[in-house]
């Protein structure tokens, strides 16, 4: 190094001063290490770190997260300081977790801060963008917020909040960026220190005051929307259901408010900057109980095992997930994980298969979280009890993740839980989100997926034959296998498949899944967040929760935005959950229904958007599905059955069987047949054809039905191997000829039951020994186990009343008996003074280019309230066509 010494010899004493502090390293306090939610350091936190480096002192940090980050009402640490910073916009917990750690790479040690506090009504309904102040605390109290306390005159809500604490020098009082010698980690000098609070979520914002309110102008046909593309209606062809909305809305202005926009509708307002220069010298609250300080989440969370009348519930979120393996439909573990919900905001949760290097034996089956691993399910292809699976075989992915914790305290946390039916060698993809979701993650996500195209360039070989026996188009890739060139020179036999390069496969494939799964919550959040503000409604996002997936195939397809086409892409979002929606300036609070179905038709429609903007090729989602089978001349019906004490119950899925195909007699061709055996008259079926088969179930039941009763049973015309027919026709043939003997003749044989040796001269002798054994094994055991209470023991036969009936198999395109009967199960075997349901579906499954859907729309609704309380949009793949 090289000291510059401009004055030399004339003032020597302030000559060595200034050579020690022009080389002085930058002061060494010791802050606090790295969290889990603090991230402060890496690749990931450059953007955060280089932010934290321009701005320079605690002042100008505090003021840019203050004036710039959105806030988002919920419980919490679900996001992470890196996600926070470049998705601006977070809850208390997140926000100081964001600010905590610029500060902290600033060498500014800093720290979390927890009270009760106590707002005015009026600064609360601004904060949270809202005129009435019982839904402010409705939406709060929905989110799991503790200590929520409405005043008696309204005037206050108390509630629990989190801010930040820096530890500064008094001699840079309320942070002035002085140059000071005092370490405030010394203990020596920590009383020349103050920790000043800084809340960076609290905020005001300004709004136009227009208060243009379309919500009971507007209504949203859904007929007509279910018929878009029969219709070839361009109103509503191909567009979110947002979309529609809005131009909706736009023509009502036209009319209603002329000059004004969309944009004066939703009055998303404006946050109320502060450029003061300092640090705040005090809260903008009043502080109700005693302030506790915790360096990390983990640390708050460990006081709330020890002291849980101090924190009452967790900060830090998590996801678990379960997985079983399923064997001759009997389900096996196969190992569980865990991982905090503020770690998965910037990197991808996969659940993958590895192959052995020859390709043809499952290694393993692991959960990563990016590149590191954090649950091992599959080991050499056995689970940890030792059973074995193969490629194809069917798993069960369970995942559940926290959602809203219980308001007051209590054990009423609320789960959201979404099971998926998976295969060994699928790829899933685990997706987690909600108010943290944002396009940082989108943007992210793209620029790896782009770079890896490069990166791991794709060849093929010429001589491939594709499936069907055509050989590969090296110019389309066309019945290619898609291989990575390992030396850059073109395939040659050096080269690994797609499937076998682990790598290249996870960036690709689990890339191309990581961005729709981005782009999907990012989407669904920002078009929830309008539509609320364009209907002046408040829905409480309590989190997203779903799995995007592919098989193990994939093809290498040029002119799309990323080459690579997984096979089976599937967006399977199980587990958005919301707190319902309330209207934002009615009083009393108003519930609305049409918003919940508003959002859950968004959803829907983004499912098959993303991958139609990501790939460029149709997509069928259960919206989208409905809209195709409508087109394809099927019938939109609505199942449902709500029971009201006071009136007539509304049951529509009785006269809806006939137009599902299913009937209330056997199948045509089919003939009942009635035996008289000893004391009972088994009715059974009869046909011209060995083996034909269907199934029958019953077509209501209750709560009180037996659990055999509740099941589909099938039945099969067999009159020499065993099946029923078989087994009534051999005791009633058996009866005739022994009645044909004389009462003294010599009679020997063995029963049809095969287990009683019968050898005496008495007619009546035998056929005693016949009715014994009919009545207490064939009957119970050989009939009765097989088609469970379906048939009637005491006579023998079928109870042919009450039945639904369906050929087996279904013709292609029919819905199969056990989905109907789920149906049927859905609408009443329940507690119906508790809910009601209803459904959407289509008469007939939906025909895709390549296989058959089924889709149908699933609502339940509270019954003392008449709130819709859920949604469900499901889809399932049924196969090819």
């Amino acid at each position: 190094m090289i000291c510059v010494q401009p004055m030399k010899k004339i003032y020597p004493f302030i000559n060595a001063l200034l050579c020690f502090s022009l080389f002085l390293p930058p002061l060494a306090q010791a802050v606090q290490p790295e969290t889990p939610e603090i991230i402060f350091n890496g690749s990931e936190a450059q953007p955060l770190r280089d932010k934290a480096s321009e701005l320079g002192n605690a002042v100008a940090i505090y003021e840019y997260v203050r004036n710039n980050f959105e806030f988002a009402p919920y419980h919490g640490s679900r996001s992470g300081s890196v996600n926070t910073f470049l998705g601006r916009r977070g809850n208390d917990v997140d926000i100081a977790t964001a600010l905590i750690a610029m500060m902290r790479s600033r060498n500014i040690q800093a720290r979390y801060a927890v009270a009760t506090v106590r707002i005015p009504s009026s600064k609360l309904k601004n904060w949270l963008d809202t005129h009435n102040i019982n839904v402010a605390v409705q939406v709060l109290k929905d989110q799991g917020i503790q200590k929520v306390k409405l005043d008696a005159d309204n005037e206050t809500v108390d509630l629990e909040h989190v801010w930040a604490e820096v530890l500064i020098p008094f001699e840079q009082y309320r942070g002035l960026p002085t140059v000071s010698s005092v370490d405030c980690s010394l203990s020596t000098q920590a009383s020349r220190c103050s920790w000043i609070p800084l809340d960076g979520s609290f905020k005001q914002r300004s709004y136009n005051g227009l208060d243009i309110d379309p919500y009971n102008s507007i209504t949203f046909d859904y007929t007509a929307y279910y018929e878009a593309i029969k219709n070839k209606d361009a109103t509503r062809l191909d567009k979110n259901p947002l979309t529609i909305l809005e131009e909706q809305i736009a023509a009502w202005l036209r009319t209603a408010k002329p000059g004004k926009t969309l944009e004066d509708v939703a009055d998303m307002g404006q946050i109320v900057e502060i450029h003061d220069g300092l640090l705040p010298a005090s809260l903008p609250y009043t502080l109700v109980d005693t302030v506790r300080h915790y360096d990390s989440v983990a640390g708050h969370d460990e006081v709330v095992k020890s002291s849980p009348a101090t924190e009452p519930k967790n900060w830090g979120k998590r996801l678990n997930i379960n997985i079983e393996v399923v064997k001759n439909e009997i389900k096996y573990p196969a190992g569980t994980g865990e991982v905090l919900l503020a770690k998965l905001n910037t990197k991808p949760l996969t659940l993958t298969t590895e192959y052995d290097a020859d390709d043809t034996n499952i290694s393993k089956l692991l959960t990563r979280l990016g590149s590191d691993v954090i649950a091992t399910h599959i080991t050499d292809g056995k689970t940890a009890a030792g059973i074995v699976v193969d490629n194809g075989d069917p798993i069960t992915i369970t995942l559940e993740m926290d959602g809203s914790p219980d308001p007051g305290g209590g054990d009423n946390d609320r789960k959201i839980t979404a099971i998926y039916s998976g295969i060994f060698g699928g790829y899933y993809l685990i997706a987690t989100g909600g108010e943290s979701s944002n396009w940082s993650q989108v943007h992210r996500a793209a620029n790896q997926l782009l770079a890896d195209n490069g990166n791991y360039k794709v060849v093929f070989n010429a001589n491939d034959a594709g499936s069907n026996g055509q050989l590969c188009d090296l110019s389309s890739g066309l019945n290619c296998t898609p291989y990575v060139d390992s030396n850059n020179n073109g395939w040659d036999g050096s080269d690994q498949t797609l499937l076998e390069n682990k790598p290249a496969l996870d960036a690709l494939t689990g890339g191309l899944l990581y961005v729709a799964a981005s782009q999907y919550y990012a989407k669904l959040r920002e078009q929830f967040d309008r539509a609320d503000h364009l209907m002046k409604t408040k829905t409480p996002i309590l989190g997203f929760l779903g799995v995007v997936s592919s098989v193990y195939e994939a093809e290498y397809i040029d002119g799309t935005a990323f080459s690579i086409l997984p096979g089976g892409l599937l967006i399977d979002m199980r587990g958005i959950r919301t707190g319902g929606s309330y209207r934002a300036n009615e009083s009393p609070i108003a519930y609305s229904n049409s918003q919940v179905e508003l959002f859950g038709h968004i959803g829907s429609s983004l499912e098959h958007e993303i991958w139609q903007e990501l790939t460029g090729y149709d997509a069928v989602s259960t919206v989208r599905g409905i809209q195709m089978a409508l087109a394809q001349d099927a019938e939109l019906l609505n199942p449902k059955y709500k029971h009201n004490e006071n009136a007539e119950d509304t049951d529509t899925l009785p006269g809806l069987y006939t137009k599902f195909g299913f009937s209330t007699s056997a199948p045509i061709g089919f003939t009942e047949t009635t035996f008289d055996i000893f004391s009972t008259s088994p009715k059974i079926w009869k046909h011209t054809i060995e083996g034909k088969s269907f199934d029958m179930f019953l077509d209501k039941i209750n709560t009180s039905t037996p659990s055999d009763q509740k099941k589909v049973v099938g039945y099969s015309y067999d009159s020499q191997n065993g099946g029923i027919y078989n087994w009534v026709k051999c005791v009633s043939d058996q009866i005739d000829t022994i009645n044909k003997f004389t009462y003294d003749d010599l009679i020997s044989g063995t029963t049809c039951g095969g287990l009683t040796r019968y050898n005496a001269a008495k007619k009546n002798f035998i056929l005693d020994i016949i009715e014994t054994d009919w009545m207490t094994k064939i009957i119970p055991i050989y009939i009765g186990q097989k088609y469970f209470d379906y048939f009637d023991t005491a006579k023998g036969g079928f109870s042919t009343a009450s039945k639904i009936y369906q050929s087996y198999p279904p013709e292609k395109g029919e819905y199969d008996a056990m989905f109907i009967a789920t149906i049927r199960s859905e609408l009443y075997d329940h507690d119906t003074s508790s809910y009601w349901v209803e459904y959407l579906l289509p008469s007939r499954q939906v025909a895709g280019p390549n296989n058959y859907f089924e889709v149908d729309i699933l609502k339940r609704y509270e019954t003392s309230t008449g709130r819709l309380a859920e949604m469900s949009f499901e889809i399932l793949n049924r196969g090819g066509k």
